[in-house]
């Protein structure tokens, strides 16, 4: 049975610099809780603007992905319904 995982991966406005998996969680909600409660201040002060949860299944080249994105607005994350543009061309900001 394979496991799923939610990893968390904090990004700046500049897709050329690398982003920073934070950790995961085996919940998708946990993970949302941990994103959207900044726990350990993950956005370090306003350094991530961006966060996108992944989920990804066990094993190795995990190609089934579904990416959950927030933005830093109003001291917060909030969940934003499309990714970014400037990472458009961009997958597997976690684990990869």
């Amino acid at each position: 049975m394979e496991k799923k995982i939610y990893t968390i991966t904090t990004l700046q406005k500049d897709s050329l610099k690398p982003g920073r998996c934070v950790g995961y969680y085996f919940g998708l909600q946990e993970a949302i809780n941990a994103v959207t409660n900044n726990y350990q201040d993950i956005n370090e002060q306003g350094f991530y603007p961006y966060c996108v949860i992944e989920s990804v299944d066990d094993g190795i080249y995990s190609l089934e992905r579904k990416e959950y994105w927030f933005e830093w607005k109003n001291n917060k994350y909030e969940k934003i319904e499309s990714k970014p543009k400037i990472f458009s061309m961009l997958a597997c900001f976690g684990v990869g």
